[in-house]
């Protein structure tokens, strides 16, 4: 069965159950305040109906004659159908015991004469419900009430209308619901169907397809999600496809230069000396560099690059990757200035942070103009530290600044050459384990910074 029809079912279902338990509800409350109207009512009648009869025997002291009253029918046209409907009078609800608890007056003959003294279900309804009549501090007779709980034809004809009345609502709003319902349920199966469709889509490859949003509510919720989720696949694919392509450009370089020497030494061209297996050599170096690299990156990437955390003083670490440059600087004809602030603690990787570093002095010292300088920087900032390796080259140029720290980029070619381009991606996924962040600006040459939180330096690291 589809959704659809469950939908349907389940709704119908559900207005069926809410309209007939509405109904029993309805009417049963109904009957039940309508019971508790009546037996008041009737009480204050009686009340009021005993004076009456007081006066009535003190005038004539006896009941005789009485009964004439209680037998009085009264006729009433009933406005549902024009009927007329014949009725007792109100005083003919009841009977009337003299002081001996004996009938004297009732609209039922049957009635008359009956005694309360052999009369057991007459003298309770009395004891419950009579009203005593009393002149002059004697009680002369009783007003019981025929029966507390029954309808005249009048108040059954109005119960029976309201029966009605509440049943026709209830059919009317079960036909009004099952209209809604199923127009919305055609809404949303209709929508969901096209989601679906989406998704098929999606898996058969068209990444670019997307749906349209029509509404704010959760299916069009659902639909902006699946939005962004085809667009993040999108872009995913096509950085795929880019790295593949980068990682066999990257690749078929060094493969290129290995395959080549090995031939010419095959062949006899090029002998076999350490001089001619050097360059063989150090291709084989780079690539291992590489994939290294690429394990790394995607080690990061997908969150399972083990750190091992430690307290460290930060600026202690910038200051060992400084003196580790300074060869390879003063070969370039290139200073190396640091300026640290003492005792900034953080829990790091102290490893792959000398590894965030080293990457970042290598671009600064391959771009770096001889006789220039590259400055390192770390320094507080609020609950940071933050850390910055700057060089006095050309910069990065505007339109790379936003794509600095995606695999394989080399977009500015005077910041282009050696290298993978990767070291900047994996100081981004590094500096972000760590729970902080990376940027690049130009300020007099290039300036990349990150930021690690800071730990007190007295405060215990668990």
């Amino acid at each position: 069965m589809s959704v659809r029809w469950k939908l349907v079912g389940a709704l119908v279902v559900t207005a069926v159950l809410a309209t007939l338990g509405g109904y029993f509800l309805t009417t049963r409350a109904l009957e039940q305040r309508f019971a508790a109207y009546r037996v008041e009512e009737r009480r204050a009648n009686a009340q009021e109906f005993a004076r009456i009869l007081a006066s009535w025997w003190e005038v004539r002291r006896t009941w005789m004659g009485v009964d004439q009253l209680f037998r009085t029918r009264v006729e009433v046209v009933v406005l549902r159908g024009g009927r007329i409907v014949s009725q007792t009078s109100t005083l003919g609800q009841y009977l009337l015991l003299d002081s001996e608890g004996k009938v004297v007056a009732c609209v039922e003959q049957a009635m008359l004469g009956r005694c309360t003294v052999t009369d057991s279900e007459l003298a309770e309804s009395a004891r419950r419900w009579g009203v005593p009549i009393q002149v002059g501090g004697q009680v002369v007779g009783t007003l019981v009430p025929l029966s507390v709980a029954g309808l005249t034809p009048l108040e059954e004809d109005f119960l029976n209308s309201v029966r009605r009345g509440t049943l026709w609502g209830g059919v009317i709003a079960l036909a009004v619901a099952a209209v809604l319902g199923t127009v919305l349920v055609v809404q949303l199966v209709s929508r969901l169907r096209q989601l679906m469709g989406a998704t098929a889509r999606l898996a058969h490859g068209d990444l670019a397809h997307r749906v349209q949003v029509r509404s704010k509510d959760e299916i069009g919720r659902l639909a902006q999600a699946f939005n962004h989720m085809a667009g993040a696949l999108e872009r995913s694919e096509k950085a795929r496809q880019n790295m593949l392509a980068d990682v066999a450009h990257e690749l078929r370089t060094p493969l290129s230069v290995i395959r080549g020497n090995l031939e010419a030494m095959i062949d006899g061209v090029f002998p076999l000396t350490s001089e001619t297996l050097a360059p063989v050599y150090e291709e084989t170096l780079q690539l291992g560099e590489l994939v290294e690299d690429l394990r790394t990156l995607t080690l990061a990437e997908a969150g399972h690059l083990e750190l091992v955390r430690e307290k460290c003083d930060v600026g202690e670490l910038v200051k060992a990757a400084a003196e580790g440059a300074r060869a390879g600087a003063a070969d370039q004809n290139v200073e190396v200035r640091v300026e640290v602030t003492p005792g900034l603690w953080a829990f790091v990787d102290a490893r792959r942070i000398r590894q965030v570093l080293g990457n970042l002095l290598s671009n600064a010292l391959r771009f770096a103009p001889q006789g220039s300088t590259v400055t390192l920087k770390a320094y507080r900032r609020g609950p940071l530290v933050e850390v910055s390796v700057a060089d006095q080259g050309p910069g990065f140029a505007p339109d790379d600044l936003p794509h600095l720290f995606e695999r394989f980029y080399k977009g500015d070619k005077a910041r282009s050459g050696e290298g993978s381009g990767l070291g900047l991606a994996i100081a981004k996924e590094l500096v972000e384990l760590h729970g902080g962040s990376i940027w690049a600006e130009n300020d007099g040459g290039a300036v990349v910074r990150f930021t690690l939180p800071l730990v007190d330096g007295g405060e215990k690291v668990a």
